[in-house]
């Protein structure tokens, strides 16, 4: 795998009743600014969907984005630090200020941490599971690592619809304070690509849900989750 690849993970609500203009500047401004910045390799957004059970889901903002990077030196470069400013010197009442300002808005830059691959987006994967905890007890963090790159993947890797599963830790600012923000920042992730959410139905996704091994992570990760949802993919950059 390239050097510690990277993704920002923004999770937001539409900062007013203009959606459909709101949605048109995110994807045509504020990603395509992105774009042009080398080391920027993927952009997807993602809306809020109906597939994963009421037991499993979360309240919660109802768009994510997540911005695949080749490593974190991009988001010290001089292109990056220049739009940053930039935009950070918007009015008050732009897309960009209000989106930033709105109290849902959640994000963190967080490091690849399994699988050790090189990640190529499937093309199908028109789906996306993603799963957020934080603060994990230090005294049980081997184990949730274990169980989930030793048992849970790999086992949701053998559900029909499951495409793609990796794993990520946050990532420190440069100033050495956490990346995490807002009400919904995880220190942990998971995402999996999916080719659809009609994978939550099947008995494999119940039987692989519900193993002993995973019932007793739970018993630790259930009131730290920030993040159990399944999103549909609106836009993707390489489409």
């Amino acid at each position: 795998m390239s050097m510690e690849r990277t993704v920002i993970v923004v999770r937001t609500t539409p900062p007013g009743d203009d959606e459909n203009e709101w949605n048109h500047w995110y994807e045509n401004t504020h990603i395509a600014a992105r774009l042009e910045i080398p080391g920027f390799l993927l952009i997807r957004r993602f809306q809020l969907s109906s597939g994963l059970p009421a037991t499993f889901s979360l309240d919660g903002p109802r768009y994510l984005a997540v911005y695949e990077v080749e490593n974190p030196s991009v988001l010290a470069s001089d292109p990056y630090l220049k739009l940053t400013k930039s935009e950070a010197e918007k009015p008050e009442d732009s897309f960009e200020a209000r989106t930033r300002s709105h109290p849902d808005n959640s994000r963190g830059i967080f490091r690849q941490i399994f699988p050790e691959q090189d990640y190529s987006r499937p093309s199908n994967a028109d789906y996306l599971l993603a799963v957020g905890h934080v603060d994990v007890p230090q005294d049980v963090l081997d184990e949730y690592h274990a169980w989930y790159n030793t048992e849970h993947i790999p086992s949701y890797l053998q559900i029909p619809g499951v495409l793609n599963a990796r794993r990520f830790a946050i990532s420190s600012l440069p100033s050495g304070a956490t990346s995490r923000s807002g009400p919904h920042g995880s220190d942990y992730i998971a995402l999996y690509d999916l080719e659809n959410d009609g994978v939550f139905q099947s008995q494999a996704f119940v039987e692989r849900s519900t193993t002993p091994w995973s019932t007793r992570v739970r018993e630790w990760t259930w009131k730290r989750r920030r993040m159990n949802n399944s999103y549909k993919c609106i836009y993707s950059s390489d489409s």
